[in-house]
């Protein structure tokens, strides 16, 4: 049946609805989004039919109530495919998941990340991803959703970053080759949105998503929408000053918080740790500084490195600073930070005691709610692969 552009859009908001915050009776979708319950009973019957949503079983109520009882909806598994892939310094990973975000197949290109122009090229990235989505052809898949280590510009059809490897990346070579829908987005909103979707359990508040990477961004959900999603100078949270007479950043200022927790200063701290000190553990691990990563920095960390000690305890510290501004400036339920350093359960707990540490106001009584994401080479393809399905199906 082909719907109105009207229907169209309280479907959209009804499906929403269900993938955030479900399972959700209907008439707490009428509630919830201010459509009546006849037409969420219609549409959400349609939804039935095409074997999208199912009917999941009575609410139990705390107490015997008379009257209509509530029946939970919640996603069909299985009812289309989609394709996530993200582009990044460290790796290329490719995934296909249903509308759920289970992971159906995976690839995962290691890269050698001191020398991307010789690892990743255009050609590259095209040729993988042509026969990852080749691979997925039994699948049918609806689309495919790219998740960037910067900002698309939709106009020039090129990545925004402050690093010149990606600037020159040019994106347009794979959108002239791919048969396929093609949805391009920031790495992190793309993991806010997955997080909302794929990991709502029933809830569909507001929240923000820290990312620590190469850089670090900050995204915000709020109201069931990406907050400022055209504004990319929101969310640049590694260029607020966290110490006035700190280093120089490569934006101008002195102190910005990137400059101590960010893994591309990480690893430019223990480069010179390497050059200037006889008794680093990094001498150890890696023939030449070149070839330090995050994982390298983690084992001299594991092993009681003084020196990459004092480089990580520096950054946690700053970390946690920002995060405890960011619960009072921003009306949010929780935290999520997510990124490399956290596999070291050690730098989790320490993140965690700094922020305890930590003065309360008197009159708030509810602590901010900080959660770890566990880290995985497959979060930000999952993540891309959220965004195809909101194209495609929500929005």
């Amino acid at each position: 049946m082909k719907l109105t552009k009207k229907q169209q859009k309280l479907r959209f908001k009804i499906l929403d609805k269900i993938y955030a915050k479900g399972p959700i009776s209907r008439i707490d979708i009428s509630k919830e989004t201010g459509i009546t319950p006849a037409t969420v009973s219609e549409i959400t019957g349609n939804m039935i039919q095409e074997k999208l949503i199912h009917e999941i079983g009575e609410v139990v109520p705390e107490e015997s109530k008379s009257g209509r009882k509530k029946i939970l909806l919640g996603i069909s598994s299985n009812h289309s495919f989609y394709i996530g892939s993200e582009l990044s310094p460290k790796y290329i990973s490719f995934c296909l998941t249903d509308n759920l975000g289970k992971i159906l197949k995976e690839k995962i290109i290691h890269l050698a990340s001191y020398d991307l122009e010789k690892t990743l090229t255009e050609e590259f990235y095209t040729s993988e991803l042509t026969n990852f989505v080749k691979s997925c052809e039994e699948y049918n898949p609806e689309g495919i959703g790219i998740a960037l280590p910067g900002h698309f510009d939709k106009k020039s059809k090129s990545i925004i970053s402050n690093n010149s490897f990606w600037k020159n990346f040019d994106i347009k070579n794979l959108l002239h080759k791919i048969n396929l829908p093609i949805y391009l987005e920031n790495n992190v909103k793309c993991m806010t949105l997955a997080e909302r979707l794929f990991n709502s359990n029933g809830t569909d508040d507001n929240f923000i998503f820290f990312h620590v990477g190469r850089g670090m961004f900050c995204s915000y959900m709020y109201n069931g929408e990406l907050y400022a999603d055209d504004n990319f100078l929101v969310g640049e949270i590694g260029h607020i000053i966290v110490h006035p007479d700190g280093e120089l950043c490569e934006c101008g200022k002195r102190g910005c918080l990137q400059t101590y927790g960010s893994e591309a200063w990480i690893i430019k701290k223990s480069q010179i740790l390497f050059d200037n000190s006889e008794t680093t553990y990094l001498k150890q691990l890696v023939a030449n500084k070149s070839e330090i990563t995050i994982e390298t920095i983690l084992k001299a960390y594991s092993i009681g490195d003084a020196g990459i000690i004092t480089i990580l305890h520096s950054a946690i510290k700053y970390l946690s600073i920002t995060i405890n501004n960011l619960s009072m400036m921003i009306d949010s339920s929780k935290i999520i930070v997510n990124g490399e350093l956290f596999k070291e359960p050690l730098l989790s707990d320490l993140l965690k005691e700094y922020l305890n540490k930590n003065i309360n106001l008197s009159v708030i009584e509810n602590k901010q709610n900080v959660i770890v994401k566990k880290y995985s080479n497959t979060t930000g393809a999952i993540s891309a692969s959220a965004l195809c399905l909101s194209k495609v199906l929500i929005n």
